[in-house]
């Protein structure tokens, strides 16, 4: 807004003056000056207007509006600001690869994330991402710059320093201290390169699927999203499958490459989607039988309300509205009870799990089910561990 008004402004007065390219008089007059002159088209607006990057109605722009000084913390800024994106990049002259103050929210008319963030020299010129468990990147391609802000939050490494930091060394008791750990929204480039950046609890002893390389043609964030309006590219899924219809994203979920029944259902030709879905099913069935058979504190998940679970005070199995509240979050976290929470939620999170990395995904959940199986769940494992 600020730079439009400016360039009104200017106009007005360049014309008032009657002054063009260092011209008066009537050469001046045969150049008429706008806003539209003085400001270049911008590519892609409208879509990027269309996408959820631009609605600053929504959750990911409007959480701090409550706070006292409506300003976004260092520790969400970098995603949730254009400024904070640009402060962590250096763009701003500041330390890149860190946030050095609180942002604009939308409240204080905050763009979202609008064009500079992901068009600015620094963003361009990036070639690294640091994912949450440290592990470093090397990215060459634009998406890059998605990948920055959706690797997650959390990973192996930080559920392991706060059992460090508690001195948790038996996986079935709990600290009064030990909360939820929560791996945030959408971390789908830390599915994409798997146990290379453990965005996933990782079990000892175990070998986890690396980066996913789905196809020649779909390498990248921006071969499969469009990057301004961040809607997949559902035909162009169809010169390769079949089953999917260009005009039914959902479809994409019906495709699969492998033949193995993970689920153990004798279905192989269902979708990896259903896979993925019904080994969640076991691992969740697990999380409550643990809670309830071991602990004696019965747990149901919200995936929309935060912290996501939470004690199911009346037994019923079921997330009841007056449960799913943050003063009623399950605080009865055991180690084991913990880790599979983690994976349960860090799928949950990646809805596009089945094209990121659906053998990754597979794995977290059939790992965390055989361990709280070990620790009494009393549900038993099927199905099949992907080993690809």
């Amino acid at each position: 807004m600020t730079l439009v008004l400016r360039a009104t402004v200017l106009a007005a007065v360049i014309a008032g003056l009657g002054m063009v390219g260092g011209l008066t008089g009537s050469n001046a007059q045969e150049t008429e000056i706008t806003p539209a002159t003085l400001m270049p088209e911008i590519p892609a607006l409208e879509a990027w207007r269309s996408s959820p990057h631009a609605d600053i109605t929504k959750e990911a722009f409007r959480h701090w509006d409550e706070e006292e000084d409506k300003l976004i913390p260092e520790t969400c800024a970098k995603c949730h600001s254009t400024a904070g994106y640009l402060d962590y990049l250096g763009a701003d002259g500041t330390e890149a690869g860190v946030v050095d103050t609180k942002h604009a929210t939308a409240a204080a008319e905050a763009p979202g994330v609008a064009c500079m963030a992901c068009h600015s020299s620094e963003a361009r010129n990036r070639t690294v991402v640091t994912f949450p468990s440290g592990a470093a990147q090397e990215v060459f391609t634009p998406d890059v710059r998605c990948m920055t802000c959706h690797g997650g939050r959390a990973s192996t490494v930080q559920v392991n320093a706060k059992f460090e930091e508690l001195g948790l060394t038996d996986a079935d008791t709990g600290h009064e201290e030990l909360g939820f750990i929560n791996v945030h929204y959408r971390p789908a480039a830390a599915t994409r390169f798997g146990g290379e950046v453990q965005g996933g609890y990782e079990y000892d002893g175990k070998e986890y699927a690396g980066f996913y390389f789905h196809d020649r043609d779909s390498q990248t964030c921006n071969d499969c999203h469009s990057p301004h309006t961040l809607k997949v590219k559902v035909a162009a899924c169809t010169d390769c499958h079949d089953e999917v219809d260009a005009a039914n994203a959902e479809t994409m979920r019906l495709v699969r490459s492998s033949k193995a029944d993970y689920d153990a259902d004798g279905d192989v030709a269902e979708g990896i989607d259903a896979e993925i879905t019904a080994l969640q099913e076991q691992l969740y069935a697990a999380i409550v039988g643990y809670a309830d058979g071991v602990l004696g504190k019965p747990v149901v998940f919200k995936g929309t309300n935060y912290p996501y679970f939470f004690n199911d005070l009346n037994g019923n199995g079921e997330a009841d509205e007056d449960e799913v509240k943050y003063p009623n979050r399950y605080q009865s976290w055991t180690p084991r009870m913990l880790k599979a929470a983690y994976n349960y939620n860090y799928v949950s999170k990646d809805p596009g799990a089945y094209t990121h990395n659906p053998f990754y995904s597979l794995q977290l959940s059939y790992d965390s089910a055989v361990d709280l199986a070990e620790g009494g769940s009393g549900v038993d494992v099927i199905g099949e561990r992907p080993e690809e």
